[in-house]
């Protein structure tokens, strides 16, 4: 390996410390804000942030520049009602999905450059059902609402990176109906065609940049 190299990968593995660092103080910020808020103990660990805690005992730090979190549909409003507080922390809004006019489905904000997503999750019978937004079809162009549903199951305390969080109580259930084989990392995994998926529709993805 020639030192120019060598260099380089010196390099990117110094931008991907730095970039883990700085998702790690923005979790831990948003866990002491959302203590001080309605939605304390009504939100929790969802998705790539319980893959890297159960897989890695870390962040994935080929992910880390956003964050997935879940909370129930019956607490909306309190969701909403910590918006403010969580906006003076820093936390602004980003997008609003489907789009900014009628119920929500999912929120993200943004803080220095990094995401923090919050989906909104029904119970319906011994299913939660979801939704997320992409891009489909041949070129991954076309954009697409998917209606997605894994076990509903009770949730359990964790302490990680310092903090006391909520997830389901067995990770190995959810990750599974979400991503099949957790375990084994996959370069090509893409959620628009994960194994929750139970949907597929077009969507309308003119009017979902949220502006609080």
């Amino acid at each position: 390996m020639t030192s120019s190299m060598s260099g380089i990968i010196d390099r990117a593995a110094q931008q991907e410390e730095r970039q883990e660092q700085h998702m790690l103080a923005s979790l831990r910020l948003l866990n002491d804000t959302l203590a001080t808020t309605p939605m304390a103990g009504r939100y929790w660990m969802f998705a790539g942030l319980v893959l890297g805690w159960a897989r890695e005992g870390r962040l994935l730090r080929h992910d880390c520049k956003d964050a997935d979190f879940a909370y129930l549909g019956d607490d909306e409003q309190m969701l909403q009602a910590s918006f403010p507080i969580l906006a003076a922390a820093g936390f602004e809004p980003l997008y609003r999905f489907p789009s900014v006019d009628g119920p929500a489905t999912e929120y993200c904000l943004q803080r220095e450059g990094l995401r923090f997503d919050f989906f909104r999750l029904e119970l319906e019978g011994d299913r939660f059902r979801y939704f997320n937004y992409g891009y489909a079809g041949p070129n991954w162009t076309q954009p697409a609402a998917n209606e997605c549903e894994i076990p509903a199951q009770p949730l359990e305390e964790i302490r990680y990176l310092g903090r006391t969080w909520l997830k389901a109580r067995d990770h190995d259930v959810e990750l599974t109906g979400l991503y099949g084989d957790w375990r084994t990392p996959d370069k090509g995994w893409n959620y628009m065609n994960a194994p929750s998926v139970v949907a597929q529709r077009p969507w309308d993805d003119s009017s979902h940049r949220w502006h609080g």
